[in-house]
């Protein structure tokens, strides 16, 4: 018992971690993995791993026409050479055409050979091998590609995702690659199979199990991510049809970070320095959409007195709030907030008491 509370001590440590890592830092450590011989031959050869997406996820449309003076301040980067090299292989890509790129390249589950994508897309081998390449880059300088305008001396921001318009529905679009493929799922009853046969030496078993365990990791950071960018968009659902800030509804971090079953730690770690585009095109930090409750509810409980003058006691502005607004407050505090906006009761409105701000 206590080894395992141990175990489980060391796998929490190693997850606040991880989310602590900067996003580019992140990024590159799954590029560093992806590209190891040990993870291509779980994934393509004896496919004990595979990629599964989030539901209502994308890649952003931007990925197929980038362009110049959209970048960042490029530093110390080589950007006639990248923009060269990203020129030239969006062309393949928009050419290639969106689900064949999908299919082939940015959900590649089919387990295909290099040579078998490449018959199949009517490209080169080294063609392949450029594109596979830039998508690496795409999700290693995500932040490079999509440059953060609300960043300040201060405090700088990476931009994750934008939340588009689908149908009448809304998807959460990444920026990055391997944030759109997902979460990996790992066949740990067919890797036991295997090494029962003697598939996997010693050595070659040892260092898949810690492959497998840096894989679950990765994938605790990108859930954490896509839960809180889920719960966002289910929350603040109006805003992002309407928007109008004035939509905007009341929940805290730790409100959300219950309902997805998440600590308020984790939730708090993982928003920092983030940043996503709104349907219309502006960039939005992560906190800005936990509006403090109590203004809210202010906000929410005067509207509500002024456009509806049924309601007779503090007891039925409690049960319109949460009726309209899904705002779950007691009577007294519905009384309080009504003498904050020093707002009368009932019986002294209805006799003309009228109300100040």
């Amino acid at each position: 018992m206590r080894m395992q509370q141990g175990l489980r001590q060391v796998l929490r440590m190693q997850q606040a971690s991880l989310l602590q890592m900067s996003e580019g830092e992140f990024q590159k450590l799954i590029v560093e993995i992806e590209r190891s011989p040990l993870f291509f031959r779980l994934y393509q050869k004896e496919k004990l791993v595979h990629y599964q997406r989030f539901p209502r996820t994308s890649i952003s449309s931007t990925f197929y026409q980038l362009k110049e003076e959209a970048m960042a301040d490029p530093g110390s980067l080589n950007v006639e050479s990248l923009l060269l090299k990203k020129e030239n292989l969006v062309q393949q890509i928009q050419k290639l055409g969106m689900e064949k790129f999908k299919q082939y390249f940015l959900f590649p589950d089919s387990g295909m050979t290099i040579s078998e994508i490449a018959r199949a897309c009517d490209l080169d081998v080294s063609q392949v091998q450029e594109i596979n390449s830039l998508i690496d880059e795409f999700s290693v300088q995500s932040e490079f590609y999509h440059p953060s305008k609300v960043s300040s001396d201060v405090i700088h921001y990476y931009k994750v995702a934008s939340v588009d318009r689908e149908g009448e529905g809304l998807v959460i679009s990444y920026f990055s690659p391997s944030l759109a493929r997902g979460r990996y799922l790992i066949d740990y009853e067919r890797f036991e199979e295997l090494n029962n046969s003697g598939a996997f030496n010693k050595d070659e078993a040892r260092e898949t199990r810690q492959l497998f365990k840096k894989l679950e990791l990765i994938n605790s950071r990108k859930d954490t991510l896509n839960q809180i960018l889920q719960g966002i968009v289910d929350r603040q659902t109006l805003y992002f049809q309407a928007g109008d800030s004035r939509s905007l509804l009341p929940v805290s971090q730790k409100e959300l970070a219950k309902k997805i079953g998440l600590a308020p730690s984790s939730v708090s770690r993982a928003i920092r320095g983030k940043s996503i585009d709104t349907p219309w095109g502006e960039e939005i930090p992560l906190k800005n959409f936990f509006p403090r409750p109590k203004r809210f509810r202010k906000e929410l409980l005067g509207q509500l007195i002024e456009s509806d003058a049924a309601l007779s006691s503090d007891e039925m502005i409690r049960i319109r709030l949460k009726e309209k607004f899904g705002v779950a407050i007691s009577r007294r505090s519905v009384a309080n907030l009504r003498e904050e906006l020093k707002i009368p009761a009932t019986g002294k409105r209805a006799r003309g008491g009228g109300k100040t701000r």
